[in-house]
């Protein structure tokens, strides 16, 4: 009987609190996080720390914690990043690092406004699952089951591949995470989505409609071993000061197939602030469908640029 209800409690954890994934609603911070070929491709490096909480009136909602590191090398011809994430969900837990190096092939001159290119990026990291077991059954257990431990925790190590073609503003990504299969003693393998076969493609532009006035409608695709997939279609709207701080909107409209309570739309807002070396976002989206009670996903997002300041050029009376 505490078995069956051992695996009925973690099937309910994974699905009706919707999938925590990671990264992928936190890319337009951090770009790099769903991309190996954007580590250093900016041309400056920063480290980013974020933070996500999800179902924020449900106890021991969804929440996740990354920190990420990139900058370029070689004159901006290779990039190195580095990512620590922990991700919890009631009681399972899934954390590990990523390390990544990245190529840049730059095809016009670099001192072009909007250069043109194409980036290639391979990294490699290493995934731990974990459930905590006194969670679900308490204390005094004497079933086997519960007091074996690879029942509970399991590490193995993943590779991921990106590519990105960039020219004049425009710019489009391919990239594809967890390209080796292992079993997971935690998870059944149709529920083991943090390390499912993942697919993401990235596409943006970007226009200069007024001076010290940018737009970039952007659009993102997620899509799964499992069917799972995800759509992100966003317009960012950026004002960048003459001594090169800036602050910026983003409506975005999203649609799912894995959120359960929250139903498969939502809408929301980026708000994010830039003045060297530091800069500030926030987050938030509320759902369209399904069980309109819930109120919506936070992030916050702090970055420290790790390059100098860039030079603004003088503006002309």
């Amino acid at each position: 009987m505490r078995i069956s209800i051992f695996f009925l409690m973690q099937i309910w954890f994974i699905t009706s609190y919707g999938q925590n994934f990671l990264f992928q609603n936190q890319s337009f911070f951090k770009p790099y996080l769903t991309n190996p070929a954007l580590a250093g491709s900016q041309g400056n490096g920063n480290v980013g720390v974020i933070y996500k909480k999800q179902l924020v009136d449900f106890e021991n909602s969804p929440n996740s914690q990354a920190i990420s590191i990139d900058y370029p090398f070689l004159r901006n011809t290779t990039g190195l990043g580095f990512n620590f994430f922990k991700d919890e969900n009631g009681p399972s837990s899934f954390m590990g690092f990523e390390s990544t190096f990245a190529y840049h092939i730059l095809t016009t001159k670099k001192d072009e406004e909007k250069p043109s290119g194409f980036s290639f990026g391979l990294s490699a990291n290493m995934n731990q699952f974990s459930m905590d077991r006194q969670y679900l059954i308490g204390e005094g257990s004497d079933d086997d089951i519960f007091n074996d431990d690879t029942k509970f925790n399991d590490i193995s190590p993943n590779v991921n591949v990106g590519f990105n073609f960039f020219s004049h503003g425009f710019n489009l990504g391919v990239s594809v995470y967890n390209l080796m299969s292992w079993e997971n003693t935690v998870y059944r393998e149709e529920n083991d989505l943090q390390r499912a076969f993942t697919v993401f493609i990235s596409t943006g532009m970007e226009w200069k409609v007024k001076e010290n006035w940018l737009i970039r409608p952007a659009m993102l695709i997620r899509t799964q071993k499992n069917a799972d997939f995800q759509l992100d279609i966003m317009s960012e709207i950026r004002y960048i000061s003459n001594n090169g701080s800036s602050f910026s909107l983003t409506p975005f409209s999203r649609s799912f197939t894995y959120r359960t309570i929250s139903g498969n739309q939502s809408v929301g807002l980026n708000a994010l602030i830039s003045k060297h070396p530091f800069s500030l976002g926030y987050q938030f989206d509320f759902p369209v469908s399904g069980n309109n009670a819930y109120v919506g996903d936070h992030i916050f997002f702090i970055a420290y640029q790790l390059s100098a300041k860039p030079k603004v050029a003088n503006k002309k009376s």
